[in-house]
């Protein structure tokens, strides 16, 4: 009597390791997805929509007073955007170099509610090119 034997296995056999390397492969594109969004800022040159935002912004605008230092030491200054709306904006940093002269200001941070403020991370400066003042004289 011939003894039939059962027909080869085509194909793939998926094995713990494999199903776990997919899982660790899932995982760090997940965690990459929501790294890239969080990293990202939108850029906006509207106080009500840097404060209706609920992440983190690049507010742009003109310098609405030239700034001082509060009680607590940090920088503070108005910015006033493109519809003559200004905002409060205070900073941990120093006060940037040249900041009377600045042409615009874009400052990177929230709205924070509770101080009624725009707390910027950091500071973004366009001051005058000397380049500009040499083709305005040729």
């Amino acid at each position: 009597m011939a003894t039939i034997t059962p027909p080869a296995r085509r194909g793939f056999e998926i094995k713990p390791l494999h199903v776990a390397g997919i899982g660790i492969i899932l995982i760090a594109v997940i965690f990459g997805i929501f790294g890239f969004q969080s990293g990202f800022r939108s850029y906006t040159q509207k106080v009500d929509e840097a404060i209706a935002s609920t992440r983190s912004v690049q507010l742009a605008g003109f310098l609405g007073t030239t700034g001082e230092y509060d009680a607590k030491g940090r920088f503070t200054f108005m910015l006033q955007d493109e519809d003559g709306k200004l905002i409060k904006v205070v900073s941990s940093e120093t006060r940037p170099p040249n900041f009377e002269q600045a042409i615009s200001i874009v400052a990177i941070g929230r709205y924070d509610q509770g101080e009624q403020a725009f707390m910027a991370d950091d500071l973004l400066v366009k001051c005058p090119s000397k380049y500009q003042e040499l083709q305005k004289n040729s």
